[in-house]
């Protein structure tokens, strides 16, 4: 064979050697690809079943291997992270590592700023998340400078009125607590009704929503005259129409009569919409004897609070008579008159002796005190009893002013109210020093002792 011809031919022979093995690398790292894409699907799957079941901190596990094996496919900075990213740190939210959180999201904002632009709607979620770690930390002004920008990304690309912005306002508000600005907090509350009526329309159903949201945050607030405007607002909305929802309307009701209970000056208005509520529930074609007997037992806790006993056994007799209408009922009436019930609810101070206004509360110490008492059949305490106090004699006399206060339900049996013997309530509280003798202080044994039974009642009245 002539040599340069052999030449060639092992040129040749060469070439399609590297060709068949350049193949074979190719299909061997395809091969390898969708394996580690199988894979990724599996531990996918995995995360999201955990994940759906609050077990946060199983669903670490495979959250961490998604991010690995999707740096593994398709590198480092690819924007299919974005989301395995996200779940991480949401993740490690979940489980309170706070700080570990925190750097997940920053890595995710960056490779979104790397792949998209600076206001892209992904930033959204990696900017949410770490403007909940600063919240977390009490890092409340840099907090609403991540969720402002997440907020402007959010009306960038999805317009003014766009109900994902939610849950930013929600963070706003808490921020703005932080930082004691309650005007502001209250702006990113009220917003969202407006949010809802430009989105869903103003006579929408779903706007009541909002509503019902709005007023909770007031009642939380302690803002009594917002909280009643906007369930008058719910009322109008609701007695004008035809289909109406009964139990929502009844709800709006009760809502409306202890917001002027609470404050404990006009009866009347107290009293006035639970008797609207009731007319409501017997013009229905079949009355809801169980929203009947909520109602009924608001009433009975309302005049009672009020002090007029008489008309509170006269409520809470109807509730009984209930039973004649129903059997079923006999068990849960019978359950909730089991035990005394606090409807104005009085508490003693967290801080002992109070300071002035303005003034600062200075260097404490934990004290404890114990009390005993009875409560009669018209709901009025009695025979109240300090059994323990630590320091002693400190918050004694204001403790039992506090508990002489405090109005229950009595508890019934068969229609009949009841005395009820031997209550107890043990109270945590701060002495504070700059008012007490040191040095009767430090020698007093002040072990504090978890109070669960003293915890505000979800409709306190004061």
């Amino acid at each position: 064979m002539d040599s340069g011809f052999k030449n060639i031919y092992i040129k040749l022979l060469l070439i399609i050697l590297f060709i068949f093995n350049g193949i074979g690398l190719a299909f061997s790292q395809e091969n390898q690809n969708l394996e580690k894409a199988e894979l990724r699907n599996k531990y996918q799957n995995e995360f999201i079943e955990l994940y759906d079941q609050k077990l946060y901190l199983q669903s670490l596990r495979p959250a961490k291997e998604i991010v690995t094996l999707t740096k593994e496919i398709f590198g480092e900075s690819s924007y299919r992270l974005i989301t395995p990213l996200n779940n991480l740190g949401s993740a490690y939210y979940m489980v309170e590592e706070y700080e570990l959180a925190q750097e997940i999201f920053k890595e995710c904002i960056q490779l979104i700023e790397l792949n998209r632009n600076i206001i892209s709607p992904e930033l959204s979620s990696p900017l949410f998340g770490i403007a909940l770690t600063l919240n977390q930390f009490g890092q409340y002004e840099d907090a609403i400078k991540i969720l402002d920008r997440a907020l402007r990304i959010n009306h960038v690309n999805n317009g003014l009125y766009n109900p994902d912005q939610i849950k930013i306002h929600d963070s706003l508000t808490e921020s703005y607590v932080g930082v004691r600005d309650v005007e502001k907090a209250n702006h990113h509350q009220s917003f969202q009704v407006f949010i809802s009526k430009k989105y869903y329309g103003i006579d929408n159903p779903i706007v009541d929503e909002s509503l019902n949201k709005l007023a909770k945050w007031y009642k939380r607030t302690g803002q009594v005259y917002s909280e009643r405007e906007i369930h008058r607002e719910l009322l109008s909305r609701q007695e004008s129409r035809a289909d109406r929802d009964t139990a929502s309307l009844v709800e709006t009701y009760k809502n409306l009569s202890f917001s002027h209970r609470r404050e404990g000056i006009d009866l009347f208005q107290s009293v006035a919409p639970l008797k609207d509520a009731i007319e409501s529930i017997d013009l229905m074609e079949s009355p809801d004897l169980n929203l009947k007997f909520e109602v009924l037992l608001d009433l009975g806790d309302t005049y009672i609070s009020y002090g007029r006993i008489q008309s509170a056994r006269k409520a809470y007799l109807e509730c009984w008579m209930l039973i004649n209408d129903d059997q079923t009922m006999k068990e849960t009436i019978e359950d909730r008159f089991s035990k005394p019930v606090r409807v104005r609810n009085v508490q003693i101070p967290k801080t002992y002796p109070l300071p002035p206004i303005g003034e600062e509360i200075g260097k404490t110490i934990p004290g404890l005190i114990s009390l005993k008492y009875d409560v009669d059949s018209n709901g009025q305490t009695m025979n109240i009893e300090v059994i323990e106090s630590a320091p002693e004699g400190i918050i004694d006399q204001e403790a039992i002013k506090v508990i002489n206060r405090v109005i229950y339900r009595p508890r019934y049996i068969d229609a009949e109210p009841q005395l009820t013997e031997g209550l107890n309530i043990r109270h945590e509280y701060n002495v504070r020093l700059s008012d007490i003798e040191d040095e009767e202080i430090q020698d007093t044994d002040t072990e504090a002792i978890e109070d669960s039974s003293d915890a505000p009642l979800e409709n306190p009245i004061g």
